[in-house]
């Protein structure tokens, strides 16, 4: 993973994960499912500013510690701040998840939102098997790009007519084809896990959903969402020819990449007007778990 990606990305992050998951159904995951009833170690692969942390270790049984990795200087050093004074057991370092190979065993594994942006996801999710101990808990909550896409909805704007999402599938095909990530690896990990040795994969997926509208709108959830895929400023005509090239040479044609441009106009046109937008939006992430 490319560190300078995310160097920048600390305040967007924090917003984008507010409301991302209820509290309490981790905390039904944490009794009823993994059944988590004594102090358990956590690592966390690509912890970012420490979001698992902040979520799980005061539903945790006391005495719990967590430990986050990130390639990320800056998300790291916001983590050390973020738990310097929270009384948490926390440890917080810097490594890209290729390189870095865990000595200490722990209870728990886990991951969120990172493997579906890494081309060797597989490696990664072995080694996080390999970083738990005998019947340890591998968890990763990933959102399957598809799902994701499909579980959006803007009131008045008819979003399935656009045909941006025909075209995304086109790009992330390419992008796995030479290489990149598999951009439904989340749907895959259940079948990795048992591919890995992994025992008892059970699969869920998140409750929670965002609803964002002039009444009960959080103004950093909305500009977090706006600005995710590039919509929260409108293109100008000296956008246009950079923005169709970056599309050409991602493998889109000429016409493909002219029905992009407009589809994307109109969603940032759309979402201009913040006082009367109306959108939903359901993660549809996967919550996936499994015992060495």
């Amino acid at each position: 993973m490319n560190a300078n990606r995310w160097n920048d990305k600390v305040e967007w992050l924090k917003a984008i994960r507010t409301g991302w998951f209820n509290e309490d159904y981790i905390q039904f995951l944490i009794d009823k499912v993994w059944k988590l009833n004594d102090p358990v170690n956590i690592i966390d692969f690509g912890c970012g500013f420490g979001y698992i942390g902040l979520l799980f270790l005061p539903l945790l049984p006391k005495g719990s510690t967590y430990t986050g990795i990130d390639i990320s200087e800056n998300l790291i050093n916001e983590a050390k701040s973020i738990f310097e004074d929270s009384g948490y057991k926390t440890t917080f370092i810097q490594a890209d998840l290729n390189d870095y190979h865990p000595i200490a065993k722990y209870d728990i594994a886990i991951s969120q939102a990172v493997l579906r942006h890494i081309p060797n996801a597989t490696d990664i999710l072995a080694k996080m098997k390999d970083s738990v101990i005998n019947n340890g808990l591998v968890i990763c909550m990933e959102t399957d790009l598809e799902l994701e896409k499909a579980g959006i909805y803007f009131k008045g704007l008819n979003y399935g007519e656009l045909g941006i999402t025909p075209l995304m599938r086109k790009l992330w095909e390419k992008e796995l084809k030479d290489g990149g990530r598999d951009y439904r690896f989340a749907i895959r990990i259940p079948s990795v896990m048992q591919d890995i040795g992994l025992k008892n994969v059970r699969v869920r997926m998140s409750d929670s959903v965002y609803f964002i509208n002039p009444n009960t709108t959080n103004t950093k959830q909305y500009e977090a969402f706006s600005s995710a895929w590039g919509w929260n400023t409108l293109l100008q005509e000296e956008d246009r020819a950079n923005f169709i090239k970056s599309l050409l040479d991602k493998g889109l044609n000429e016409e493909e990449a002219e029905t992009y441009f407009k589809g994307e106009q109109k969603i940032r046109e759309y979402l201009t007007h913040k006082n009367e937008v109306s959108i939903v939006k359901a993660p549809c992430t996967l919550i996936t778990s499994g015992n060495k």
